[in-house]
């Protein structure tokens, strides 16, 4: 990422500051009897970097604006909240009252003033993995609080030995598990570029780690099956990937694994159908599977926009409605 765009994300966030088991065994633990919609609170990441976002109002908005059933929820808004009770409480209070389901709590660790990562769960490290399990486990509470089944976790890795990782990486989510399902919570993986964008590595580390509290959360993004995906970097995201793992293809075997979907979408044509991905083909792929829970919208055009990417973007509210649009034609 360019000094400038770090130097903005930076300002933005500072002013917001202020103000072996069989696959079917991982599936969903929400009972739902059919796929039902959520909606992810990164799609209005613009405005939550311009302080211009209602963290609370969030459930209400959900129900009554989209007329959707599930929330997830990202870290980075949170900005030391997820230490106040009352606000956790509060929040979890607005969710019952609009009738929302709290799903999944995205967590990434991120130093708003560097924008630099913190140590990470697959880090070959082990001081650095017990940090990153003990910041895990602050979140694992917080889904605990605001009835969240999950919480996603990033496996960014310092090893070039992919079996290093997969080793190191099922410590520590073995680990966390150890504390998570005493309050019924899993941690689930997305393939978030890197080594988790090959979505057999991933499901490896599902096998390896072989517990019921761990799975998988596919995401349908061209960058986050792109293997050659070094640390986040908004330039990077509209750009050819030197290594693409096929996304139908990783999308199809990570659904027995899926705790969660994430239907990822950034720019539409004229006919309303996504640029980049096929929806028809991908709603196909998650109705054919045993998979039974939300698909999640979760919109990025309106973020490639901000950071100049090259397309006509939708803004939050608008993408929002014709990523709904599009997943209930197909659906």
């Amino acid at each position: 990422m360019n000094n400038s765009r770090r130097k903005f994300l930076k300002n933005t966030f500072s002013v917001y500051s202020t103000t072996l088991l069989a696959p079917n065994l991982f599936a969903n633990n929400i009972d739902k009897s059919k796929l039902d919609l959520g909606l992810q609170m990164y799609s209005f990441a613009p405005l939550i970097m311009q302080g211009k976002f209602d963290f609370l109002g969030f459930p209400d908005l959900v129900k009554n604006t989209y007329g959707i059933n599930g929330a997830e929820y990202w870290s980075i808004p949170f900005m030391g909240r997820e230490n106040d009770r009352d606000f956790l409480n509060d929040l979890k209070r607005r969710s019952d009252d609009n009738g929302v389901d709290n799903l999944i709590i995205l967590v990434d660790d991120i130093d708003i003033n560097t924008m630099q990562s913190g140590p990470s769960l697959a880090s070959s490290n082990k001081n650095d993995r017990d940090t990153a399990i003990d910041y895990h486990k602050k979140w694992i509470d917080v889904a605990k609080e605001i009835g969240c089944h999950s919480i996603r976790v990033n496996l960014k890795s310092d090893e070039s030995d992919n079996k290093k990782i997969l080793d190191n990486s099922s410590e520590s989510i073995s680990r966390l598990i150890e504390f998570s399902k005493q309050d019924n919570i899993s941690i689930v993986i997305e393939n978030h570029g890197g080594i988790t964008a090959d979505a057999d590595w991933l499901i490896s580390l599902i096998k390896n780690v072989d517990n019921k509290y761990v799975g998988t959360l596919p995401d349908f993004g061209d960058y986050n099956f792109c293997v050659d995906r070094g640390a986040l970097n908004f330039d990077e995201i509209g750009k050819v990937c030197k290594d693409q793992y096929d996304k139908y293809l990783g999308v199809k075997k990570l659904m027995p694994y899926a705790k969660g979907v994430s239907a990822k979408s950034h720019e539409f044509g004229k006919d309303g159908e996504e640029l980049s991905t096929n929806y028809s083909r991908m709603i196909k792929i998650i109705s054919e599977s045993n998979y039974k829970g939300y698909i999640t919208i979760e919109y990025e055009g309106a973020m490639m926009g901000m950071f100049g990417g090259e397309g006509t973007y939708l803004n939050p509210h608008e993408g929002i409605l014709a990523t709904k649009k599009l997943i209930n034609k197909y659906l």
